[in-house]
């Protein structure tokens, strides 16, 4: 006797990176989908696409070439292409069930994996627009840490050049060790305005790669800050989107429903060796996230299992079905934790960071002031050291920095909610950063 299906609906049964191949649902369609599935499902070939050698680029115009130009969307574009062909080949079968007893259950099963691979396309676009969105402010960001850099070594160089120069003329109040404070700091603040610049080319080229743009073509981001972004997400809704919205989820929930299928398909022959949904393709094809144990904490997600073949009587073939369903149940319920945990870490990275803007704002505005004013001073010929004028820039430097960083990560935090939700949650980043003149960038 076949046991009950109890299903826990497709949006509850949740899942995170789930390996469930598309064509591994489709038990009589065609196999992996090549060159000529991509360009069915593009509607164009890739390679013929012109592109300019060098553009410049804000933020939605990235996020728009991306869904155009990634290679890992077109991929999956092209795995709902042959979803779409496999099922409707199933379809088209003109072949009595008194022959292929199974066949009513092998359709459904394809159904429900062109649902799973519309998901999957969702899912694609949705990690490629966080893809750029992270990377593109990562440009910003380390931009503004160079600017910094760049600042701190203008005026490190005015406070040594100065303190030289009483040095030379005889200043009782300065030192031959004032002058080599400054140069020491000054040689520091240059590595780090290099180590900045360094990252302003590899954001870049990690931008590239997340729109799909060719190795020969130029990329330039228009110059702009770091926005402090006013939205404020709220945790309980962060939560129930991406339950609704995670196109994993979908996933995971056609896996359970199509394992349960499998086990009335089981039943319907008498054969000793029958072949299941997985025979034509592997259902691993599609990466697990591993659990980490170090430093940093997150488990990881549970595998599917099924055989290509069952072998052994009807009921025998049934009864191991069914403990594969079991086990799919398994497969979702703990990807369904998972992904509430998700949500739950970057809401709490969002309200770390946004709890910590106002008063890095504060510090920094306040050391840029002293810094100036002790620099004044300085300057002014009153009796202020060499050293004090170096420890107030250093201050104000390292408080500027731990404001963008602060910044920065809010800006993330946001951006991966967005992805966590499916969308559901927008921040609006693009909004966020208008374009203005790339030779705004060094100002």
């Amino acid at each position: 006797m076949v046991r009950p299906y109890v299903s826990r609906g497709r949006v509850q049964s949740a899942g995170i990176l789930l390996p469930l191949s598309l064509g591994a649902i489709l038990f009589l369609a065609a196999g992996r989908a090549g060159v000529g599935a991509q360009s069915a499902a593009t509607g164009r070939d890739a390679s013929a696409v012109p592109a300019a050698p060098s553009m410049t680029l804000n933020l939605a115009e990235c996020l728009q070439l991306a869904l155009q130009r990634q290679p890992r969307v077109a991929a999956q574009r092209a795995s709902l292409a042959a979803a779409e062909d496999g099922s409707q080949a199933l379809e088209n079968l003109q072949i009595p069930t008194v022959l292929v007893p199974d066949l009513p259950f092998r359709r459904k099963q394809a159904a429900l994996g062109v649902s799973a691979a519309a998901a999957g396309v969702e899912q694609a676009e949705h990690e490629a627009a966080y893809a750029v969105t992270r990377t593109y402010f990562t440009v910003l960001y380390a931009r503004e840490q160079e600017r910094v850099a760049q600042s701190i070594t203008e005026r490190l160089t005015a406070t040594r050049d100065s303190a030289k120069r009483s040095l030379d003329a005889g200043a009782r109040d300065v030192s031959a060790a004032d002058v080599n404070r400054a140069s020491i700091f000054l040689n520091l603040a240059r590595t780090r305005r290099t180590q900045a610049g360094q990252g302003v080319k590899r954001a870049l080229v990690a931008l590239k790669e997340a729109i799909g743009l060719r190795p020969e073509e130029s990329l330039e981001v228009p110059g702009g800050r770091l926005p402090d972004v006013d939205v404020r997400p709220a945790h309980d809704e962060i939560v129930a989107q991406a339950l609704s919205r995670r196109a994993e989820l979908i996933r995971a929930g056609v896996l359970v429903d199509v394992t349960c299928l499998e086990a009335d398909a089981q039943g319907t022959s008498h054969h000793k060796r029958v072949e299941t949904f997985a025979a034509g393709s592997d259902i691993h094809g599609v990466q697990v996230s591993q659990g980490i144990q170090n430093t940093e904490y997150r488990p990881g997600a549970v595998p599917p299992e099924m055989p290509s073949l069952l072998v052994g009587s009807r009921a025998d073939r049934v009864k191991r079905a069914q403990s594969f369903h079991a086990r799919a149940q398994a497969v979702a319920e703990t990807a369904h934790n998972l992904i509430v945990l998700e949500a739950e870490d970057a809401f709490l990275r969002w309200e770390e960071a946004f709890l910590q803007i106002p008063e890095a704002r504060e510090a920094s505005n306040t050391s840029d002031k002293l810094a100036d004013d002790v620099s004044k001073d300085f300057t002014a010929g009153l009796r202020v050291k060499v050293e004090d004028v170096i420890n107030a820039r250093v201050l104000a430097s390292q408080a500027r920095v731990q404001y963008n960083d602060f910044l920065y990560r809010q800006i993330l935090a946001l951006a991966d909610l967005e992805r966590i939700t499916g969308g559901a949650f927008t921040p609006r980043l693009a909004e966020a950063v208008p374009a203005q003149p790339a030779a705004a960038a060094g100002k």
